[in-house]
């Protein structure tokens, strides 16, 4: 967690992700505070620092607290929902991109940084000064961020069908240095092996773990991986395996599912 700078709002969120996310706990009940603080005191964060982290994600709406049964739950704000419906759409790898333009003026550093972030978060790589490309994704969740804060004029979208031209492919795949991404992808690919699989690592270790390991995995795999075709990446290409994220086994679900219902109770 160190090594990929894993941070404790990302921990806080994990679980929320996972429970919207992972088809085995579908039908388990949704997070609570408790649970979420387990993981970020796995973490190695205090208890002054998760308060504060909790009460800011639930004021900027990245969480959402509801009563249920006379239990405060959490879940995704509309923003986190939003992210996670594009990653599961952007690794079917549609044809075709999307490019993002933005404009501010000089001394508008605070609002440019935050379009470029939003841009990020939604799997958007730099192309060229103020430009941005991703694959052809569904553009909603990245334009209300914007539209929030107000800045929607700033940011312009245009929708490129694929043309299938091959000089094009060639500059993208070295533009974005396909061969050094398959080597970042391929050591990711063990280190998250060694993380999750190491001697000793099952039961209520492996979940947190597994849990834990999740926000440098959507960092590594859609947040830094260039929306290219498939067509432009070689026929071992990392990202394939990654994808389904480090699938546990039968014995392993039922770890996760039993640590959902006691730490989520």
């Amino acid at each position: 967690m160190a090594r990929h700078d894993v941070s404790l709002n990302e921990l806080l969120v994990a679980p929320l992700v996972f429970r919207a996310t992972w088809p085995g706990l579908a039908e388990q009940p949704h997070a609570t505070a408790a649970g979420m603080r387990d993981l970020a005191e796995f973490g190695g964060h205090g208890a002054g620092a998760i308060r504060t982290a909790m009460s800011r994600l639930r004021s900027s709406g990245q969480i959402e607290s509801f009563e249920c049964d006379g239990v405060t739950r959490y879940r995704l704000g509309a923003w986190g929902s939003s992210i996670g419906a594009t990653v599961m759409r952007r690794f079917e790898r549609p044809e075709g991109y999307v490019l993002a333009i933005f404009s501010f003026e000089a001394g508008d550093a605070r609002e440019r940084q935050l379009v470029r972030d939003a841009l990020r978060s939604y799997g958007f790589q730099k192309l060229a000064q103020n430009v941005y490309i991703n694959g052809q994704i569904d553009t909603a969740g990245v334009e209300a961020v914007v539209q929030e804060h107000g800045l929607a004029q700033h940011l312009f979208l245009f929708r490129c069908p694929d043309q299938a031209d091959p000089a094009l492919d060639r500059r993208l795949v070295e533009l974005f240095d396909v061969k050094a991404r398959a080597r970042v992808l391929a050591r990711f690919e063990r280190e998250l092996h060694d993380y999750l699989h190491g001697p000793g690592v099952s039961g209520d270790e492996f979940v947190r773990r597994y849990f834990a390991a999740g926000p440098a995995h959507y960092r590594v795999t859609f947040v830094d991986e260039p929306a290219l075709p498939a067509r432009c990446l070689p026929p071992d290409y990392p990202l394939e395996r990654l994808v389904p994220y480090a699938e546990p086994t039968a014995r392993q679900a039922r770890a996760i599912v039993d640590y959902w219902r006691r730490i989520h109770a």
